[in-house]
């Protein structure tokens, strides 16, 4: 999971812990809908990026004479 993702699903933490310290301004009614929107937002990312996780060895292109090689995973 990309470091953007693991922000996107501690973003609803940190603002529940800003409303508890006493931040001003922030209503109940806004934390609860700022949580469930970036929960979904974050359930969506994970849920479509979890199929598209790279597993295996990684193997960085490399020169081959003049030609660039592409590295595949093992």
């Amino acid at each position: 999971m990309r470091y953007a993702e693991f922000a996107l699903l501690l973003i609803p933490i940190v603002i529940l812990g800003a409303w508890v310290y006493g931040i001003r301004g922030l209503s109940l009614r806004g934390v609860l809908a700022f949580l469930l929107l970036f929960s979904v937002i974050g359930a969506t990312l994970y849920f479509f990026g979890a199929h598209r996780v790279f597993s295996g060895s990684y193997v960085p292109a490399h020169l081959e004479g003049w030609r660039v090689v592409p590295g595949l995973p093992k």
